[in-house]
């Protein structure tokens, strides 16, 4: 009984812990390690030994024992020994035998994330709402491109129409390579939008949130609409009246693509848990890092998503085709961390002018900026010779796919495959090298591939590898 006893508590997502009467841990599920304890090292140590901070008028456990009833769902916020802060969802039960008061168990849910999730809407909201006042009438907008640096002709042509996609109600479609600089675009179009007035712009990057709270963080929750939901805005009532900016839209899931296509069509939108629509204006600006015909041939992106998103496009070149722009991108730089760092450096040598120009930039502008910030770092004054650029210490993870698959043999294709699938054939072959690679570690694979953890998780279960990763990990265990 025992044994049965563990596995399945050990399958539980809910933590388990149980004390006996001197407060010492006799037993804890696996699911508490999720909050930083290690279930098997906790067993023998008393409740003050594993959570030192944790006060005695504070603790559930102490409670149970001298009322001898339960402690239901109460909400804790602590810190980990890893300096973790967590916030659990905790019930407290006394265990009595034949009358006698033996011990407690406990049980939590680890809501940490959710937690999180209110308190940064809750700082949006802050900082969106209350600070939002009109400019006094007949103020002339400065558009502020300051960051948007670039005389090459495609860079010109996106400047020469900003004022089209600000006051266009329609939604932008952006493609552009990781460091292009959208976000900096985004920003440009709405100092442009502003007119005069003080709106609001969110931006979300969608990889960077579990996709089972992605509805909620952009609809917003309703209280009683499921356990712990309060009532609270999301991005889109956040973003009301202004720019609402999602960034790698491409991770969401295809059933929350249909839903946010439902919203840009109608301006409506649902709270989870609620029945009742709410009007919004919201300009609604989307942007991915891979090419959106990529992304429809992967079916990673409706297809009616993608025309409704685009119907204004706008493609932002990598630097290694607007080499032109590299230096006025230098100089800019120089200018910026001379007067953040205190320094004056006057600019760079032809010589290291010839190399920045020469690199490839798989990091783009974004990689340029880290490449001067590293430089600017290391010297207080005078001209940077190119003595002082060394590609291979700078920005050697940049090289990382590159080399890797360099010297992959080629792939023996079916003649009578479609364009479509030689493609995902060939895709499928990187995916599992990589994951060899890292020993089937996700996000490590993910980095390394230079896409978000979700969109890979979906090639994976596309693909069916969850065997492969298995495999994998059993081998590396041997």
């Amino acid at each position: 009984m025992e044994k049965i006893f563990k596995t399945v508590t050990d399958t539980l997502k809910e933590g388990v812990m149980i004390v006996d009467s001197n407060l010492e841990f006799i037993y804890a599920n696996k699911a508490v390690n999720s909050i930083g304890l290690n279930n098997d090292k906790v067993i023998g140590k008393s409740v003050f030994e594993v959570f030192p901070d944790l006060k005695r008028e504070n603790s559930t456990f102490i409670n149970v024992f001298q009322s001898k009833r339960p402690v239901l769902d109460e909400q804790r916020t602590f810190i980990t020994y890893r300096g973790e802060k967590k916030t659990t969802i905790t019930s407290t039960y006394p265990i009595i035998d034949e009358g006698t008061f033996v011990g407690a168990f406990e049980t939590f849910r680890d809501v940490s994330t959710m937690q999180n999730l209110a308190d940064d809407l809750k700082n949006l909201h802050i900082q969106y709402r209350q600070d939002i006042n009109p400019k006094p009438t007949g103020v002339t907008p400065v558009i502020d491109t300051n960051d948007f640096i670039g005389e090459s002709p495609e860079i010109l042509k996106i400047k020469s129409e900003l004022d089209i996609y600000a006051k266009s109600p329609s939604p932008i479609l952006i493609y552009g390579e990781t460091g292009t600089g959208k976000e900096v675009l985004v920003k440009a179009i709405h100092e442009s939008f502003m007119n005069g007035t003080k709106l609001p712009l969110i931006t979300q990057n969608c990889a960077a949130i579990p996709e089972n709270l992605l509805e909620s963080y952009l609809f917003g929750t309703t209280k009683g609409g499921f356990t712990d939901a309060t009532d609270r805005e999301g991005l889109f009532e956040l973003a009301n009246g202004g720019i609402l900016f999602l960034d790698e839209i491409n991770s969401f899931p295809m059933n929350l693509q249909a839903k946010l296509l439902r919203v840009i069509q109608d301006q409506k939108i649902k709270r989870v848990g609620d029945t009742k629509e709410i009007p919004i204006n919201v300009k609604l600006i989307a942007a991915t890092n891979v090419a959106p015909e990529e992304l429809l041939i992967n079916n990673e992106l409706r297809e009616d998503l993608y025309y409704r998103l685009s119907v204004l496009n706008i493609e932002l070149p990598p630097l290694r085709n607007r080499r032109k722009d590299i230096p006025i991108l230098i100089n800019h730089f120089i200018e910026k961390f001379n007067e953040q760092f205190g320094k004056s450096v006057t600019g760079l040598t032809d010589e290291a002018i010839d190399k920045l120009i020469g690199y490839t930039w798989p990091g783009n502008v974004r990689e340029l900026r880290n490449v001067i910030e590293r430089l600017m770092n290391k010297k207080d004054t005078g001209v940077i010779g190119g003595q002082d650029i060394q590609f291979n210490n700078i920005s050697r993870g940049s090289y990382v796919i590159e080399k890797k698959y360099a010297f992959t043999p080629s792939v023996e294709l079916d003649t009578t495959q479609t364009f479509k699938e030689k493609i995902q054939d060939v895709e499928k072959i990187i995916i599992k090298n990589e994951l060899q690679n890292t020993w089937g570690n996700i996000s490590k694979a993910a980095r390394n591939l230079d896409m978000p953890q979700q969109t890979l998780s979906n090639k994976i279960k596309k693909y069916g590898l969850e065997n492969y990763i298995l495999k994998i990990k059993l081998l590396k265990n041997e």
